[in-house]
């Protein structure tokens, strides 16, 4: 039997969730979601529900064996929950409660390890021909200093250095696995508040059907797709091994360097 193509969407709520599992249905995937509460409008276009708390990662692995036992194991991930535990002072990025920054840090940040942990060992078993896509639902915190959202583009910017990361890594690209930090912009390049779920969705499927990896940091515009903005160049890091890194035998025991300040 013909492997069908499945979504497994984190965090369907009903904006982002609901017109992603739509479309991802329409075009004849099978689709699980999952959400701390799950939507009608979510129901309506899902084989399977779930419910999980992100704040606990070690929930992950149980989800990923429950979709793959029920429907088959997932060919693309779209990670869209999220948390923000706001500071008590919008002047002072340090009034947030040290249990919220845990909190934001597991569902921001933790559980999408814990996603990607598992989406790699589905991906592994599924047949080479199949494309194998994980998008994580970012924002323009990744690319600039917030102070007054430092919580929300922290623990976010902590997930873009992941994702770009495994873009990175010469044995995903060998198996042509390809991963995503999806970030909708206006037309001049700025966040936005009140984003498009229909936009997400269309650029999610877009992703999940390209042929080879695009850019990891997939910036667009409702209406346009994607969209490359010159001042986000800043934000992707130049990839170096640790070989290039640092100097391993500098300052080593019986060196010159080694004996600085040691009087002799």
């Amino acid at each position: 039997m013909a492997y069908q193509p499945t979504l497994l969407f984190f965090g369907a709520g009903a904006n982002v969730g609901a017109a992603s599992v739509a479309l991802f249905k329409n075009k004849g995937y099978k689709v699980a979601s999952v959400a701390r509460t799950v939507r009608d409008e979510v129901k309506a276009h899902s084989d399977l529900v779930l419910t999980a708390n992100f704040n606990d990662p070690s929930c992950l692995k149980s989800i990923f064996e429950q979709v793959e036992k029920e429907l088959g194991i997932p060919s693309v991930i779209v990670y869209n929950a999220y948390s923000w535990s706001r500071p008590s002072d919008d002047n002072d990025p340090l009034s947030t409660s040290v249990e919220g920054v845990q909190n934001d840090f597991a569902v921001n940040s933790i559980s999408l390890y814990a996603a990607a942990q598992e989406a790699i060992k589905g991906f592994e078993k599924l047949p080479q021909e199949v494309k194998k896509t994980f998008i994580f639902t970012g924002n323009r915190g990744s690319t600039v200093i917030t102070p007054d959202i430092f919580l929300l583009a922290w623990t976010k910017s902590a997930s873009w250095y992941l994702i770009q990361t495994l873009v990175a890594t010469t044995l995903f690209q060998s198996k042509g696995y390809r991963f995503y930090f999806a970030d909708e912009r206006c037309p001049d390049g700025k966040g936005m508040r009140y984003i498009s779920g229909s936009a997400h969705a269309e650029l999610y499927v877009e992703l999940a059907e390209k042929e080879d990896q695009g850019p990891p940091l997939a910036t667009f515009v409702r209406g346009k797709g994607y969209v490359a903005f010159d001042e986000d160049e800043r934000a992707s890091l130049p990839v170096v091994w640790r070989s290039e890194l640092a100097n391993e035998e500098y300052g080593a025991p019986g060196t010159e360097e080694w004996n600085y300040g040691k009087g002799t």
